[in-house]
């Protein structure tokens, strides 16, 4: 009850006694502040989570499934037709597997191969690559030669390494005897 009886009396000495107002001033402006500062809480660190290329983690299951770029890399010109078609039989089951468990691939148009095919001046180029004998006039009818492709589902697999070993594709193995 004493600061509050005191702190109105200098309210009210600073109020009517310019003198006093000024001395009080110089004393609360020289005085220590004496306030005690509330700890800041310590900044929250967000952990960092290593990324990786969506094209490096597909390509390092293309390599531990199907082993295609141990295939790709090597020189196939020691080897023998028929050797290079068993390895070529177990390469392609290897990279089947990885595209039906990842990619729901479907023909971009559902037309049989070899029939006819009109392109018009609304086909989407995207769509339809123009081969042969091109002219600009739409609609115009050809030969459908490929069907295309186009993707419907696209899963790969999480990739949760550390980030110093996000370029690794395929480790070295050593063969221990």
């Amino acid at each position: 009850m004493g600061r509050c009886v005191l702190a109105f009396k200098m309210f009210l000495k600073v109020l009517f006694d310019a003198e006093a107002a000024k001395r009080i001033q110089t004393a609360s402006d020289n005085t220590p502040s004496t306030k005690i500062e509330e700890p800041k809480p310590a900044p929250v660190k967000t952990p960092v989570i290593p990324t990786r290329s969506e094209a490096l983690t597909l390509l390092e299951t293309l390599q531990r499934e199907a082993r295609l770029i141990d295939f790709l890399k090597e020189d196939l010109s020691e080897y023998q037709d028929a050797q290079v078609g068993a390895a070529v039989r177990e390469v392609h089951r290897g990279c089947q597997g990885v595209l039906a468990r990842c990619f729901q691939i479907d023909s971009s148009i559902d037309v049989e191969e070899g029939l006819p095919y009109e392109v018009t001046a609304e086909t989407n180029p995207a769509q339809v690559r123009l081969i042969g004998n091109v002219v600009e006039t739409r609609p115009i009818t050809g030969t459908l030669v490929h069907s295309g492709w186009k993707v419907s589902k696209c899963e790969l697999p999480k990739w949760t390494g550390k980030s110093e070993d996000e370029t690794i594709i395929a480790p070295a193995e050593v063969e221990i005897s």
